[in-house]
């Protein structure tokens, strides 16, 4: 059951990135992040953001953090947590463990949701193109690299659309 917040909770914060952020999504952060970090996934998280990723990298990267969602999202901090007890967590909470934005969070989901409907494999179809992308050399960056395959996911999905409505 969530309990009042304390009024250093709604203390609104400005970050690296230029959004606010409260103490209370730093305090249910930084309880998330205590927990993670102990994992041996945490470190494969940390050392693969350091590197250019190919496609199927990334979307490594991207289950591990969409499987952090579902364990953590909906899910209530401890009562006695300080600053931040009983809280229900939200997407941006576990964002804020990683030390990234919500849209990164945002991406990750359509991502991995678009590949399992057109990937390797994929229960709607198995796009050539979207499977051809999975092991090509990256770009200069991943975001470049995600946000291209990305792209091409969002162009089969709008296409498969098209040609299965009504």
């Amino acid at each position: 059951m969530p309990t009042t917040m304390a009024p250093s909770a709604m203390t609104v914060t400005p970050t690296l990135s230029g959004q606010a952020s409260s103490d209370l999504d730093n305090a249910v952060g930084k309880y998330i992040r205590a927990i993670i970090d102990k994992e041996p996934e945490w470190t494969t998280f940390v050392e693969n953001r350091k590197r250019v990723l190919k496609v199927s990298e990334q979307l490594a990267q991207y289950r591990y953090v969409q499987g952090i969602f579902d364990r953590f999202v909906n899910a209530s901090t401890p009562p006695d947590l300080e600053g931040a007890g009983g809280v229900v967590i939200t997407k941006t909470q576990v964002m804020r463990a990683f030390n990234l934005p919500l849209s990164w969070g945002e991406q990750c989901t359509e991502t991995i949701v678009l590949t399992t409907l057109y990937g390797p494999g994929g229960t709607r179809c198995e796009d050539p193109r979207v499977v051809r992308m999975m092991d090509e050399p990256p770009a200069i960056t991943t975001k470049i690299t995600t946000d291209r395959y990305l792209a091409v996911l969002r162009e089969v999905h709008g296409q498969w659309t098209i040609n299965n409505s009504g």
